[in-house]
């Protein structure tokens, strides 16, 4: 029963340690899904999704013009 006081203690630094941790960021944390999980293959294809995004919010600006000479 003496190791009682020690384990709260010590589940009372652990919980503090995870309270002033830093969050990751969604970036961060999606590379590590992808590398905990092996789905690497998702990575192209969010590429592609975030470049076909950007040409069509860059669509709608004073840049299209010169978006539409390249294709």
């Amino acid at each position: 029963m003496s190791n009682q006081p020690n384990a709260t203690a010590d589940a009372n630094c652990e919980l503090a340690r995870k309270i002033t941790a830093a969050e990751p960021s969604l970036i961060s944390e999606f590379v590590a899904f992808l590398a905990n999980n092996k789905k690497w293959w998702l990575a192209p294809i969010i590429a592609i999704f975030l470049l076909v995004g950007l040409l069509v919010i860059l669509g709608g600006t004073g840049a299209a013009p010169f978006i539409y000479t390249l294709f």
